[in-house]
C-alpha cells in the first residue's frame, strides 16, 4: 500500500516516535461546512456501523484526478467526490468503475434523473446552486441579474470576491455560466472571459480558491458580495453571520451535482461508503445541515430548510458532457488571461 494511503500520527511525549497508522479507507471531500457535514452524516456513521476508520483529504476533483491517474493500480484514494463534468473526465480515462444496485442497493433509492448523471459510474449526492452571497447591511440594492452584478462591480459599487481557477465551481458556474450569458455558448467561452478580466481590471474584485475565505472576508467587511453556494450561505447565515443575504441573479444559478465515485483498484470498502451515502438517513443528515437538494427520493427537509432548497426547475443545467470536453481549453484560456 502507497505511503499516501497513511497518516502519521505523532506522539507527543519523549522518547515516544512516530507511528504510521493505515486507514482503512481513504475518501476526498471538500472543505469547510461541507466537510463538516460529510463527516457527521456519512463518515461517522460507516465507521460504527463497520468498526473500519476512515481518512477524509481535502483538495479538488481534477487534483484528485491527477493523483489517482499518477499510480492507477495502488491509487492513494478508494472512494472520490467531484462534480458531474469531473466525474465523466474520471470515467473516460478509466479511473473509477461501474456501479449498480448489486454493488450499491441503496443506488435504488436515489431519484432516476440523478443516477442518469453519472452514466453508471457514480451518481450525486447532491446539489445547490451557484448564486450570490452578499451582506445586506452593505449591499442595499442587490444585482437581479448576473449583467448587473459584472457592470456594478466595475462601477465600484461593492468589493465583490469572484471564485479562482483552482475552486470547484469556477468551471461550470462561472466560465460556463458567463459564456451563456454573453455569448449564448459553451464552444466560445472568450466573451464571458472578457468580462472576467474587466472586474479583475476594475480594482473591485479579488479571487478565491478555498470555500472558508469569502465568509471570513465578509465577516471582517473585506468583501461586500461574492459569487459563492447557496447551502454555504445560508449555513454561515444561520451559525454566525445573520447579515448574510442570497440570491439567484436572472437568468438564474448553475446547479452543481455533486459526485461521488468508486475509484478502480482501490479498496472493495468503497461500494459499502458509497451504499452510506446514499442512504435515506445518511442524505436526509446531510441535505438539512448544507441545505442542498438531495438524490435521495425519500429525504425530508426540515421546515426551515425545505424553502431554501434549489429547484430543479429554477436552476440553470448546463451539459456537463461539453463541459468536461472543453474544459482543459478553458483552464489554458484563464491561465493565459486572467492569470493562476
Amino acid at each position: 500500500m502507497s505511503i499516501t494511503r497513511y497518516i502519521l500520527v505523532s506522539a507527543m511525549c519523549v522518547g515516544c516516535s512516530a507511528t504510521a497508522v493505515a486507514a482503512d479507507l481513504t475518501v476526498t471531500a471538500f472543505g469547510g461546512s461541507w466537510e463538516r457535514a460529510y463527516k457527521e452524516c456519512f463518515v461517522k456513521p460507516f465507521e460504527q456501523r463497520t468498526g473500519k476508520t476512515v481518512d477524509v483529504i481535502l483538495g479538488s476533483p481534477m487534483q484528485w484526478i491527477n493523483q489517482i491517474a499518477a499510480d492507477p493500480k495502488h491509487p492513494p484514494i478508494d472512494v472520490m467526490i467531484g462534480l458531474v463534468d469531473s466525474g465523466l473526465i474520471a470515467q473516460k480515462r478509466g479511473l473509477v468503475e461501474p456501479i449498480n444496485a448489486k454493488n450499491v442497493p441503496n443506488i435504488a433509492k436515489l431519484k432516476p434523473y440523478m443516477v442518469a448523471y453519472g452514466k453508471g459510474y457514480g451518481f450525486p449526492i447532491a446539489y445547490g446552486d451557484f448564486g450570490i452571497m452578499y451582506s445586506k447591511s452593505r449591499v442595499k440594492n442587490p444585482p437581479k441579474t448576473w449583467k448587473d452584478f459584472v457592470n456594478r462591480t466595475v462601477a465600484g459599487d461593492w468589493q465583490a470576491a469572484l471564485p479562482g481557477i483552482n475552486y470547484v465551481a469556477t468551471i461550470q458556474g462561472f466560465i460556463g455560466l458567463f459564456a451563456k450569458v454573453y455569448g449564448g455558448k459553451l464552444t466560445d467561452v472568450q466573451p464571458g472571459l472578457d468580462q472576467i478580466k474587466r472586474m479583475r481590471d476594475s480594482g473591485n474584485a479579488v479571487f478565491y480558491n478555498e470555500p472558508n475565505a469569502p465568509l471570513v472576508a465578509m465577516k471582517s467587511g473585506n468583501i461586500d458580495i461574492a459569487m459563492y453556494f447557496d447551502g454555504r450561505a445560508y449555513a454561515a447565515h444561520d451559525s454566525s453571520n445573520p447579515d448574510i443575504g442570497y440570491l439567484n441573479p436572472a437568468p438564474g444559478a448553475v446547479a452543481f451535482p455533486t459526485m461521488v465515485q468508486k475509484v478502480k483498484n482501490g479498496s472493495p470498502l468503497g461500494f459499502d461508503f458509497i451504499n452510506e451515502i446514499a442512504s435515506t438517513p445518511g442524505q436526509t443528515c446531510f441535505a438539512n445541515k448544507m441545505l442542498y437538494s438531495a438524490a435521495n427520493k425519500d429525504v425530508k427537509y426540515d421546515k426551515d430548510v425545505a424553502p431554501r432548497v434549489a429547484k430543479d426547475d429554477e436552476s440553470l443545467w448546463l451539459p456537463f458532457d461539453v463541459i468536461a470536453e472543453e474544459t482543459p481549453k478553458w483552464v489554458e484560456m484563464w491561465n493565459k488571461q486572467i492569470g493562476r
